[in-house]
């Protein structure tokens, strides 16, 4: 008998509104829902909101992937509605390097993305990406633009096109090839 009341008791205990620590166990994305595993019971919520930066009108949202280790909060106020409120590392989950920083750790007063192997990374120097960029729309630039390779316009190449009709003199060529 006093074993079931403590385990109704610890129960109660635990439906009791505060800020836990869990891991993802399940996620659906296209929903912005999450299941989390609450430590250190290992007990999984039903499906509960994933956090994200900004909703509306501006958007910043990466889903949570499993075993993301989260902190979640009681939204109602009791133990059974839980809200992803933030996402954190530990010692199972550290902080990871980045290549645009020669494969050190983000410090104070700098800013990184990293998916894979691309990376976007800010600092008080500027800003680095690794991987390929794909821009629709146009581009502005008020400065220089330096390549260390081959720059391609309109399928011509910079460093190595022709021109065509070229004379002596005051003459004009035709357009690159």
């Amino acid at each position: 008998m006093r074993g079931s009341l403590d385990m109704l008791m610890h129960a109660h205990t635990n439906r009791i509104a505060r800020a836990r620590f869990g891991v993802v166990s399940a996620a659906d994305a296209a929903s912005g829902l999450v299941k989390v595993r609450l430590q250190p019971e290992n007990t999984e919520t039903g499906w509960v909101c994933d956090t994200a930066c900004s909703v509306g009108g501006v958007t910043l949202y990466a889903p949570s992937v499993i075993g993301t280790h989260v902190l979640v909060e009681t939204a109602q106020g009791d133990g059974d509605n839980y809200v992803v409120v933030a996402r954190v590392f530990d010692a199972t989950s550290p902080p990871p390097e980045f290549a645009a920083l020669g494969d050190k750790k983000l410090i104070a007063g700098q800013v990184g993305i990293q998916s894979g192997s691309t990376e976007f990374v800010m600092t008080n120097s500027g800003i680095s990406m690794i991987g390929d960029v794909s821009i629709q729309g146009d581009v502005t630039v008020s400065g220089r633009v330096t390549a260390k390779d081959e720059v391609t316009a309109a399928g011509i190449a910079l460093t190595s096109h022709v021109h065509g009709g070229v004379k002596s003199g005051p003459d004009t060529t035709s357009g690159p090839q």
